[in-house]
C-alpha cells in the first residue's frame, strides 16, 4: 500500500467501525472536507473534529449498521474514496446510501474531500 492510499483506507476502516475519532484522525489540521448532498446543498467543514461530526451526524443514527463495498484507488496525485452502505434508521426504515470523494492527501492524512452524496434511499431489510 502506498502513501497515497494509506489514509483513505484508513477512512474506510473508522467508516466501517463507525469510529469517529479514527476517522477524524484520518485528516489533517487545516483539511477541507465539501460534501454535495442531495438536496441539493454544499456542506463545508473544516479540520478533523468537523469531519469526525459529519460523519457522526450521518452513521450513528442508523441501527444494524453495515458497509456493504467500498474501495480506494489512486487516480494521478488523488485518491477515490467509495463506500455503499445501509442501516436502518428508526424512523424511516432501511436505508442505504453511497458516497464518492476524491482527496488530496499528504503527510499521511486527508488534506482535502470532496465528497457526493447519493442520500439516503429506502430499501428492503436484509
Amino acid at each position: 500500500m502506498s502513501e497515497h492510499t494509506l489514509p483513505g483506507e484508513e477512512l474506510l476502516a473508522g467508516i466501517a467501525e463507525r469510529d469517529y475519532a479514527r476517522i477524524a484522525a484520518c485528516f489533517a489540521e487545516g483539511s477541507s472536507f465539501h460534501v454535495l448532498t442531495p438536496k441539493p446543498a454544499v456542506r463545508e467543514h473544516h479540520g478533523p473534529e468537523e469531519a469526525g461530526e459529519r460523519y457522526r451526524f450521518w452513521l450513528e443514527p442508523l441501527e444494524h449498521f453495515e458497509l456493504l463495498e467500498s474501495d480506494v484507488v489512486e487516480i494521478a496525485d488523488r485518491i477515490r474514496i467509495r463506500y455503499l452502505f445501509r442501516g436502518e434508521d428508526p424512523a424511516k426504515g432501511w436505508q442505504v446510501n453511497e458516497h464518492t470523494g476524491y482527496a488530496k492527501v499528504g503527510d499521511g492524512h486527508i488534506r482535502a474531500l470532496i465528497l457526493t452524496c447519493a442520500g439516503f434511499r429506502p430499501t428492503t431489510a436484509p
